[in-house]
């Protein structure tokens, strides 16, 4: 019995020491938070595009520089963690950021990146495209070596907007859909004037008017009215129809500008593709589609890609152009390659060599 309860003494006083340790080290490690500057900050870069990076180290000093944000010789606990990552997430390219005061007094700032597939260089907007669909504006302290596009082509997003590209869809949806509402609450006026006519129309047809002209008179100005009403009726019914078709073109050129994305990672998992290919020509057509020339590293000639459509047979063309046509007669023998032809490949000698 003596021994039992020997046993379980022993154990409340090791667990009693490990309680005291736990509360000492708690005690021991606020009061030297309490104590404890900022000595240096180091800054880590996750995710870093192999083909260069967003922001640097030494940006992010600059910044904290900028914004007078206090660092260097200031208590760990004083430190404006908030304000440090509100402003760098407020860069667009910027996925998350993690910030943490160690024991030895470094303030570590773990920045996770986006990973840019292309950019979008177009008159009034500059930005980067993830392959996920997520845009941001191009930073102006550095630059990244991924495809350009460039050319007469318009998104259908405004310059400037950064975000996730599925809420410029549910934007123009939800655009339509508002406009559409206008119509509805329209055409429901005319249909209530409408019935109102019909009602006076029919409250003379009743009534004990023994005078013609005056019961003419009367008919023709319910007529008049019951005219405009139909009028009205059609007028409503084309701008319904018109804002149908301003939808389907505009989901239809958001559409091509996914098919945009899809294309450029399609090239980017070609390592030939990946390196020749350098800018995208988009421009968009007098139909409204999207038309794409490629322009390649080596040579002197473009290649007119056209629509974004049969891309692998297209592609596959393209590589026999260069395996079996460019190796012999000289990559600057040609001034353009055309795609569009089914089956072929239509080429355009370079008169100048």
């Amino acid at each position: 019995m003596w021994r039992k309860i020997g046993r379980v003494l022993l154990v409340l006083v090791i667990w009693g020491a490990i309680a005291a340790y736990i509360v000492c080290s708690a005690m021991l490690t606020r009061r030297h938070r309490s104590e404890q500057s900022v000595e240096r900050v180091e800054i880590e870069l996750v995710d870093s595009a192999s083909s260069g990076q967003l922001i640097t180290s030494q940006r992010v000093k600059e910044m904290l520089l900028e914004r007078g944000i206090a660092t260097i010789d200031t208590n760990v606990d004083k430190v404006d963690t908030r304000a440090i990552k509100e402003m760098i997430c407020n860069e667009g390219f910027v996925v998350d950021v993690d910030i943490y005061a160690s024991y030895s007094g470094t303030l570590h700032i773990r920045i996770s990146q986006r990973t840019p597939l292309m950019r979008l260089l177009v008159d009034g907007y500059d930005c980067y495209i993830t392959a996920d669909g997520y845009l941001f504006n191009a930073p102006a302290h550095a630059a990244l070596y991924v495809p350009v596009v460039s050319g007469n082509y318009r998104p259908q997003f405004k310059s400037g907007f950064e975000g996730e590209l599925s809420t410029v869809l549910e934007k123009i949806r939800a655009d339509a859909a508002d406009s559409l509402q206008l119509v509805a609450v329209e055409r429901e006026k005319v249909v209530r004037r409408q019935s109102h006519w019909n009602s006076r129309r029919k409250a003379v047809r009743d009534s004990t008017i023994t005078d013609k002209k005056e019961r003419q008179r009367l008919n023709n100005y319910i007529a008049g009215h019951l005219r405009d009403c139909n009028n009205d009726f059609r007028r409503l019914a084309l701008k319904r129809d018109n804002i149908g078709k301003r939808l389907q073109g505009r989901e239809s050129r958001y559409r091509d500008f996914l098919a945009l994305i899809s294309f450029v990672e399609r090239l980017q998992r070609d390592k030939f593709l990946r390196a020749e290919i350098v800018q995208i020509v988009a421009t968009t057509t007098s139909d409204g589609a999207l038309s794409l020339t490629l322009i390649p590293r080596s040579g002197d000639h473009r290649i007119e890609f056209g629509w974004i459509e049969n891309v692998e047979d297209k592609l596959h063309r393209l590589r026999l152009f260069y395996d079996q046509v460019a190796v012999t007669s000289g990559w600057e023998s040609y001034k353009s390659v055309n795609l569009n032809y089914t089956d072929r490949i239509v080429c355009t000698y370079n008169r100048e060599k």
